[in-house]
């Protein structure tokens, strides 16, 4: 009996190895990089590969020669009249060419150069937020140590790092990743079944276009949020809102149904025509009405 429990233990051992294994391969293997934020939202990006970058690089390498070809033919003309100072403005035209078009264009251009931006890539922090201009500088100064002997120290530390990451990115902190394009699925709000709100119980305030549009992005991908994380961000909007409008209705509206009271608002101020907004504004102002006809 002994022998035949030992003899299942070793079977069952002997099938469960194999299976760790394979999602160990498939943890280093995998292209894509996890980060879980403060608010316990876990981030997915795909990471860059050596071949992609390698042609975003040689699109950056023919625009860079490209400047420099039209510097060196406005230098020319210039050094017949100022020879001395025309070779000195080439010198630092290819000073800031070498150093400063990496820096500039990721820095201040959220992390894409030309070159990127054409392969659809990106530069990132390794924690997922965007690249500044003192990251950018340090990861493009290492630069000249991966540079040796044709990239080959940049590229053998990409193969050897598990984010594809060369000498200027372990420097910096940062990471190159290929973007994806995402069509979140809407689903329209029907107005003609939502209630708006009681013109009685609220003030002068009408929210701005902006707000509306926003509520209506919200409310068309609500499905897509779990009910929990939707209630709680409709709930910020809904106590702004509700404050700025000097709301007096029903408290539990708000703070239990944010999104009804959203949807209510949005059906209240969304008006269709303009003569719906001129009837709003005369029945929101009675007061007003009365001393103008007064008046005249």
């Amino acid at each position: 009996m002994t022998s035949t429990l030992n003899s299942d233990e070793t079977a069952t051992n002997s099938v469960n190895f194999p299976q760790q294994n394979f999602s160990a391969q498939r943890e280093v293997l995998s292209l894509e990089m996890q980060i879980e934020t403060p608010e316990n939202v876990v981030l997915t990006y795909q990471l860059a590969g050596p071949a992609q970058r390698y042609i975003a690089y040689m699109i950056d390498l023919a625009i860079r020669l490209a400047i420099l070809f039209g510097a060196w033919m406005v230098i020319n003309m210039v050094g017949i009249v100022l020879p001395g100072t025309a070779i000195g403005i080439f010198l630092v035209i290819m000073f800031l060419n070498t150093w400063g078009y990496y820096t500039i264009s990721e820095g201040f251009f959220k992390g894409q150069s030309i070159g990127k931006h054409v392969c659809g890539l990106r530069v990132i922090r390794d924690g997922g937020y965007p690249i500044t201009f003192w990251p950018a500088l340090l990861r493009n100064l290492v630069r000249s140590a991966d540079a040796i002997i044709f990239y080959g120290i940049g590229i053998t530390t990409m193969l050897l790092t598990r984010r594809f990451q060369r000498l200027g990115d372990l420097v910096a902190g940062t990471v190159v990743i290929q973007e994806r394009s995402l069509h979140l699925p809407r689903k329209p709000v029907i107005l003609n079944k939502i209630q708006p709100l009681n013109k009685n119980d609220i003030g002068s305030f009408v929210p701005r276009d902006e707000v509306l549009s926003l509520i209506d992005e919200f409310m068309g991908r609500r499905h897509v949020l779990t009910y929990e994380r939707g209630h709680a961000l409709a709930g910020i909007l809904a106590n702004n809102l509700a404050q700025r409008l000097n709301y007096s209705g029903d408290p539990q509206k708000v703070k239990q149904y944010p999104m009804a009271f959203l949807a209510s608002v949005y059906k209240t101020f969304s008006f269709t025509h303009p003569q719906e907004e001129d009837e709003f504004a005369v029945s929101s102002h009675p007061r007003k009405q009365t001393v103008e006809v007064s008046l005249e």
